[in-house]
């Protein structure tokens, strides 16, 4: 059954992200990101999340591209009860992203070579002690951060993959 299913994404043309061939350039080219501070608890930790993901062995003091992320947050009670107390929170993160060439000619308009947005949600209960409301809503912000972090690092290699094939 296993040696069915390899030999049938073998003839499908299924190359893995990080594999063999264009696969290498792909790591390599993502091994040059810097990724640029962000302000905030939410943006340190989006930050160390991306800088785990995208540049594992570490960021290059001079790196060939520049990652810089804007992030926005909002939180909503979602769960009210009759005497209006909120017992859940949703909290509600973005991040705008935009990767740039460093190696930009001087006197050349920087274009961001890839834009996007990314988007989560991480729920958290609300309870009377509040030092648990705050280890609740950082535990909330830590799984938004790796959301984003993953979803950005997939989408920075697959910009690259398609490059490294062109």
């Amino acid at each position: 059954m296993a040696l069915t299913l390899c030999l049938a994404l073998a003839a499908c043309g299924f190359e893995p992200l990080y594999g063999e061939g264009a696969g290498r350039e792909t790591v390599a080219e993502m091994a040059e990101i810097g990724i640029a501070p962000m302000p905030d608890r939410i943006g340190q930790k989006l930050r160390n999340a991306l800088i785990d993901q995208v540049t594992p062995r570490g960021q290059l003091a001079d790196s060939r591209y520049q990652l810089d992320v804007v992030v926005t947050t909002r939180r909503d009670g979602v769960a009210v009860q009759r005497d209006a107390t909120v017992t859940r929170f949703n909290l509600y993160v973005s991040a705008q992203f935009r990767l740039f060439d460093r190696q930009t000619p001087p006197g050349e308009r920087r274009e961001p070579l890839l834009a996007g947005r990314s988007h989560t949600i991480a729920a958290f209960n609300a309870l009377s002690a509040d030092f648990a409301n705050i280890m609740a809503e950082r535990d909330a912000e830590d799984r938004a951060a790796r959301d984003l972090a993953s979803d950005i690092t997939q989408r920075l290699a697959a910009f690259f993959r398609r490059r490294a094939g062109a």
